[in-house]
């Protein structure tokens, strides 16, 4: 059962401008709709490089997966390209991530500011 996912932004002025959109609750078939919906309207806004939080997802379904997929497609393609990479998934997700080999297409960040460096 979905606890429902919420969503913490912040803008963190670095080499470049990086968003970090931190989540909560879960990521699965009832709530990666309100993901898709966040990244559209902050990629609307001009964000170009984001960070996504996943300390506070509990679980993360194939649903996540395709949200963070389309997440990172919709950056490259916006306009002066982007980036979207992953800061702190849980034991869990991060087994997810692994387990289906999305650790070899996201770049895994242990902390905030190694991530925010990286870009």
């Amino acid at each position: 059962m979905s606890s429902g996912l919420n969503f913490t932004v912040a803008e963190i002025q670095s080499r470049v401008p990086v968003t970090v959109l931190r989540l909560t609750g879960d990521l699965d078939s009832k709530t990666y709709g309100d993901l898709d919906a966040k990244a559209a309207s902050l990629i609307e806004a001009g964000s170009r490089n984001i960070l996504l939080d996943l300390s506070g997802i509990g679980f993360m379904g194939s649903a996540g997966l395709r949200a963070m997929h389309g997440m990172a497609t919709k950056l490259k393609g916006a306009a002066g390209g982007g980036q979207l990479k992953l800061l702190n998934p849980s034991d869990a997700v991060a087994r997810v991530l692994k387990t289906l080999g999305f650790d070899q297409f996201f770049d895994i960040h242990a902390t905030e500011d190694e991530a925010v460096k990286s870009f």
